[in-house]
């Protein structure tokens, strides 16, 4: 199987996808960080209210719409999903059908 590995782009808040045969994909625009950080491993459930008491699985979201469970907004799971991105630089996974 190929794999995909997350580079980071030239302006700090893009990111490139390479292939394992060369290809790439420049990801630029914050409402591909949820999709992007999923593939190399953040969940929505990472993403959690400052109460530490209202947990939620934020099923009924991808990280794109507020949580309609617990009104968690879209601003934060970007933000933390960034934040992952940034984390996982060199990160190397299979790659879910990006370059097909």
């Amino acid at each position: 199987m190929a794999t995909i590995t997350l580079e980071q782009g030239q302006f700090g808040s893009d990111y490139i996808i390479r292939s394992s045969d060369g290809e790439t994909m420049l990801v630029q625009t914050d409402w591909e960080y949820p999709g992007i950080a999923t593939t190399f491993g953040w969940d929505t459930f990472d993403v959690q209210h400052d109460d530490d008491v209202t947990l939620c699985k934020h099923i009924e979201t991808d990280g794109t719409v507020d949580c309609p469970d617990c009104g968690m907004k879209t601003s934060k799971f970007i933000a933390a999903a960034h934040d992952y991105l940034d984390e996982h630089i060199g990160d190397e996974v299979d790659d879910p059908g990006y370059f097909e």
